[in-house]
């Protein structure tokens, strides 16, 4: 059942933070204030955004008079990392099982991060499935900091997905068909598939500021500059004469902006088609869109006719009323990008089908401390009350002393015996929750291969070059090896090339003992790497043969960039210009024997994986 009460919500975005002040109303809400600040900063002056954020907080309490009020902060989706996770059907601490997998699905270690989950309902197959939400502690912390030092106290901290989630559900609780929600904000884009129930989301770095930096480069102006005048003069050219009647500039920059948005198009068809394949999804029968990005002129109309679905805004008020000190001017600019607010106060009412509580570390112990207080009353209430008793047998005879102390006697051997037992029931808790953990390291490597190679097939294909040969890489460190010729790469290889040719059954798992240290030896290993080799066409006569070279590089940079959420590979783009060699190298004949037709060159290539995926260690007795 929902419960009303007054809610302070702020929301802490890229480039905007917003605070909204709703006071209940009936069965319901009522936006009572409202306030928003810009940040708009060019990227060199990164480092001083927690100032600008802090005074933008600073001066929105004051505006809404909540001085000293609990808030529910949102972050937003690019300063989290959202994984769908699948949980073998066994029975088990639904939290412990989480927190293993946490441990191997985020990047940093699991002292360093905060998380949080949301239970999905069960996958065709059967499995359990989870969204997890985790973000860096010191992130965290920060933004905490901000928020705490003007005056507010922090209630709850969600993330701006879950949380515009919450609020479409609530304004749209009746809705079954598979619908698709576009939050195209300043850094990210975010994608969000919801479904008679079922969610799944996805984010893309084609948003606004990826427009932004294309107006910049077309007019070559800064950052700043750029932002300005497309908030000002800046619509999405529908083409077909639609600029004719425009002036230049603004016919060129509503060209800019088409051609950055059909960017976005691409990301939104590829996430359906990867929804569809990999999650049984349906398509779309209808887009909302929401966020900054939103607001410009003829978006709607754009996206309906490159998705060729319905598009409409998101109304997340639809359930809200609008208190008089509302500047509704204001209110009808923004309401594209109240979303992730309206969803903070759903969740405040206990009506939202998400609950992600993102705890920072002062928080936490608060709680903790509040947790402990009923403990400590009760203990002290006890230690009055044995005082007491203490003080009545000192006055009565030495008998009825010693019978109570037989008692407790009796008692502190039956606690004991007790304990005894808790303790072994604890131990074979134990041994049965590492058994399954075990099982369910086992359950997701079985399709960790299977998801590499259909990722490979899938955006891989090119007329210009194909791969012949696929090798995992067992411990290999891209920043500590040279790519070199597949022959030359020992001790790496999952299986040693030469030996599974001669059909030999020995394996190059661990490195030769030459190669380590004992402590490299007896570290677990793991499938840290993919290698491949594949060739190349090339116009006979061609020498410099740059056009193909880039077409391989191109469609790895454009299909396996880590900051793709679906991406299984660590291909940093900006990481490999730096140290290209290192990752993608063309390969030269050594001898006669090796040499290749004049159109065709062959070419190596290393791809860090995301997730290392372990390898089952074999019992010794077993590999005999």
């Amino acid at each position: 059942m929902a419960d009303y009460k007054k809610t302070v919500a702020l929301e802490i975005g890229a480039q905007s933070v917003a605070m909204a002040l709703f006071t209940p109303a009936g069965r319901g809400y009522t936006l009572s204030r409202y306030a928003r600040r810009d940040i708009l900063l060019d990227p060199v002056e990164e480092g001083m955004r927690i100032d600008y954020v802090s005074n933008a907080i600073k001066e929105m309490v004051a505006e809404l008079k909540v001085s000293g009020s609990e808030v529910r902060n949102v972050v937003s989706g690019q300063q989290v990392f959202l994984r769908f996770i699948k949980l073998p059907p066994i029975e088990g601490d639904l939290a412990e099982q989480v927190g293993y997998e946490a441990q191997q699905q985020i990047p940093f270690p699991i002292d360093q991060i905060q998380y949080s989950y949301q239970e999905l309902s069960d996958t065709p197959e059967g499995d359990k499935e989870v969204l997890l939400v985790a973000i860096k502690k010191d992130v965290l912390d920060n933004l905490n900091g901000q928020v705490e030092g003007n005056g507010l106290k922090t209630k709850a901290v969600d993330c701006s997905i879950t949380s515009l989630y919450n609020a479409y559900r609530a304004n749209h609780p009746e809705e079954t068909d598979p619908v698709m929600i576009l939050d195209i904000g300043a850094k990210t884009t975010d994608i969000l598939f919801s479904e008679n129930g079922r969610f799944f989301t996805r984010s893309v770095t084609a948003a606004g500021a990826f427009i932004t930096n294309a107006v910049s480069r077309e007019f070559k102006m800064s950052y700043r500059d750029a932002e300005q005048f497309k908030v000002a003069k800046g619509v999405v050219s529908l083409g077909n004469g639609h600029t004719d009647s425009m002036e230049p500039d603004e016919a060129a920059l509503a060209t800019c902006i088409r051609n950055a948005m059909s960017r976005l198009c691409s990301e939104v068809q590829r996430t359906i088609t990867h929804y569809r394949s990999q999650y049984h999804g349906n398509p779309p029968s209808k887009v909302y869109i929401c966020g900054g990005g939103a607001r410009l002129p003829y978006v709607v109309e754009f996206l309906q006719a490159t998705l060729n679905l319905p598009v409409e805004y998101l109304n997340t008020l639809g359930i809200m009323g609008i208190g008089p000190h509302v500047d509704a001017d204001a209110l009808q600019q923004d309401a594209v990008c109240m979303g992730p607010l309206v969803g903070a106060a759903v969740c405040a009412a206990k009506a939202g089908e998400f609950s992600i509580d993102l705890v920072p570390t002062s928080v936490g112990k608060d709680r903790a401390e509040k947790e402990q207080m009923p403990k400590v009353i009760i203990g002290g209430v006890i230690a009055l009350i044995g005082a007491a008793i203490f003080a009545a047998n000192t006055s009565g005879a030495a008998a009825d002393a010693q019978k109570a102390l037989n008692t407790a006697k009796k008692n502190v051997d039956a606690v004991e015996s007790l304990d005894n037992r808790l303790s072994s029931i604890k131990g074979d808790y134990d041994k049965a929750m590492r058994d399954i953990s075990k099982i369910g390291a086992l359950y997701s490597m079985r399709s960790a291969y299977a998801d590499v190679m259909r990722q490979l097939s899938e955006r891989c294909a090119s007329v210009q070059f194909w791969v012949s040969d696929f090798y995992p890489l067992v411990d290999y460190s891209v920043e500590d090896n040279t790519l070199s010729d597949s022959s030359e790469m020992k001790g790496t290889k999952l299986i040693d090339i030469n030996s599974s040719r001669n059909a030999s059954i020995n394996s190059a798992i661990n490195k030769a003992p030459e190669e380590g240290g004992t402590a490299a030896r007896k570290k677990a290993p793991a499938i840290t790497a993919i290698y491949l080799t594949g060739y190349t066409i090339k116009p006979v006569g061609d020498d410099k043969t740059t056009a193909q070279r880039q077409a391989v590089y191109d469609t790895i940079a454009r299909g396996f960039d880590e900051h793709q959420e679906d991406s299984l590979f660590a291909f940093d783009t900006a990481k490999v210009q730096k140290d290209l060699n290192r990752y993608l190298q063309f390969v030269t004949a050594k001898s006669a024997k090796d040499k290749l037709p004049p159109y065709v060159e062959k070419f190596m290539l290393v791809m860090p994986l995301k997730n290392p995926i372990p390898i089952p260690e074999l019992d010794p007795a077993e590999n005999k």
